[in-house]
């Protein structure tokens, strides 16, 4: 029931901002133990505080340069 509705939301999510479903979100939607260990590693890295979030921006920035992103 939960993953369904996981399903559901990743889906809308994804077609909202991108037209069509992106493979990586479509791969994970099909198997369900990736998308919950990708989304608890995530989830750890975001709220362990052992690195500065000033650190992490900057880092997100420097990324986003070098692959092209505009924002």
């Amino acid at each position: 029931m939960f993953l369904d509705k996981l399903r559901a939301y990743g889906k809308t999510f994804a077609s909202a901002r991108h037209n069509k479903v992106p493979d990586l979100i479509r791969l994970l939607l099909k198997r369900p133990a990736i998308l919950t260990g990708m989304g608890a590693y995530e989830t750890a890295l975001l709220v362990s505080g052992k690195v500065d979030s000033h650190l992490k921006m900057l880092a997100s920035i420097k990324t986003g340069s070098l692959v092209g992103c505009p924002f």
